[in-house]
């Protein structure tokens, strides 16, 4: 079995979290699935694909880094190379679309990371309905698959296969070097850090967050220590929250990593992880989970799909402020039960989240289709605390 990885950089999906998700499958297919993958971008593509773990791909360079844009030279290279596969897999929603003009009767299966936007949900509905030869759409969570189904996509196509993490790129015992970048000097112990998560980087508001732990900072009565919030240089509102911080005489309350993109390489290196807003339950959470991150969050459903509330997580009602901040004071003043609740959270991204598994549900999907069988992605091994609805699967 042949399968043609597509992906393109203009998409949103085409972050640090999607590429590291595309890498985890990559050898844990099993020998009877070869793979090829194309990337749709420039250099800057081609870099976080090789950050994430994502090395044997071909990149070929498109207007915009879109990949509609991109057939000409995606035809030639893959007639060139003689390339025919037995099933294309898209990891962005152009990328479908050029599967479908590449290849027009090869099945196709398009991943979603992201909750996608209504005008594109009413695309796909036309697309899974009116494109010639089977589409099947594999979504990471339920709260993805609702807004499908309620944008009308037909139930039969839609199917949520749980994502893996390679748990092994985690860098646990590098937080001392991590943390020496951040230019502290003596006493780094009284420095703690809080990162700002959301998928993508550029989907959270950084000064509610900021305000949160400002007043997090109170709350744990921290003797004098600095409380730092972690946000990405795409973050909305950064700069006013920047020039915020810079009001109050301290500049330095915000650190910019663009290796937010890329979580599982800085996480370990943080006190806690706070997420806020409809775009907090994505992969970037499920690295805070890898890394025994004590975790702070809005309960939107997404996040409640993977965290529960005192037991891999607090979790607040969205909208809330105070208590956010009252949340994230109890993490920074009590270790021990912060420690607890990281530790239920790590043995779970564990049990239930490996790349061994997740490879083993994709290659029974591919096998499905294929064959031409109902699609039925092989439930959840229940192995240890996790209790969210929709544990099996689809």
């Amino acid at each position: 079995m042949l399968v043609l990885n597509l992906i393109d950089a203009a998409s949103p999906q085409a972050r640090g979290t999607t590429l590291a998700l595309m890498a985890a499958a990559q050898d844990r297919l099993g020998d009877h699935v070869s793979q090829r993958t194309l990337l749709l971008g420039g250099t800057e593509l081609a870099r976080s694909a090789a950050q994430a773990g994502l090395c044997e791909a071909t990149v070929l360079s498109t207007p915009g880094g879109r990949a509609e844009w991109g057939w000409p030279a995606a035809r030639w290279h893959l007639r060139g190379h003689n390339v025919r596969p037995d099933l294309v897999h898209a990891w962005s929603v152009r990328s479908l679309m050029l599967g479908l003009l590449l290849y027009p009767r090869t099945p196709r299966v398009l991943t979603l990371t992201l909750v996608p936007q209504r005008p594109v949900v009413h695309w796909l509905r036309w697309f899974v309905a009116e494109a010639p030869g089977p589409t099947v759409l594999l979504p990471i969570s339920n709260t993805i698959r609702r807004e499908l189904l309620s944008g009308g996509v037909a139930e039969s196509a839609v199917h949520v296969l749980r994502p893996g993490l390679d748990l092994g790129r985690v860098p646990h015992t590098q937080r001392p070097t991590l943390r020496s970048q951040w230019g502290w000097g003596a006493a780094p112990e009284r420095h703690t850090v809080v990162a700002l998560l959301s998928d993508p980087p550029e989907a959270t508001d950084v000064l509610p967050a900021m305000m949160a732990a400002g007043l997090a900072c109170e709350v744990a009565a921290t003797g004098g220590g600095r409380v730092h919030l972690l946000v990405h240089p795409r973050q909305t509102h950064r700069l006013r929250a920047r020039r915020v911080a810079r009001g109050i005489g301290k500049p330095d309350n915000l650190i910019d990593e663009p290796r937010l993109d890329r979580p599982w390489e800085i996480l370990p290196a943080c006190d806690a992880a706070l997420t806020l807003g409809p775009h907090g339950g994505g992969l970037s959470l499920l690295w805070a989970m890898a890394a025994g991150v004590p975790i702070v969050a809005q309960a939107s459903y997404a996040v409640s799909e993977i965290v529960e509330d005192r037991h891999s997580a607090l979790l607040t009602r969205p909208g809330s402020a105070a208590t956010l901040a009252r949340r994230l004071g109890q993490i920074l003043a009590d270790p021990g039960s912060a420690r607890t609740l990281a530790d239920t959270a790590r043995h779970e991204a564990f049990s239930y989240f490996s790349r061994q598994r997740y490879g083993r549900a994709l290659a029974t999907v591919y096998g499905q289709i294929l064959a031409g069988q109902p699609v039925a992605v092989p439930p959840l091994e229940i192995t240890g605390g996790l209790r969210f609805q929709g544990t099996g699967g689809s």
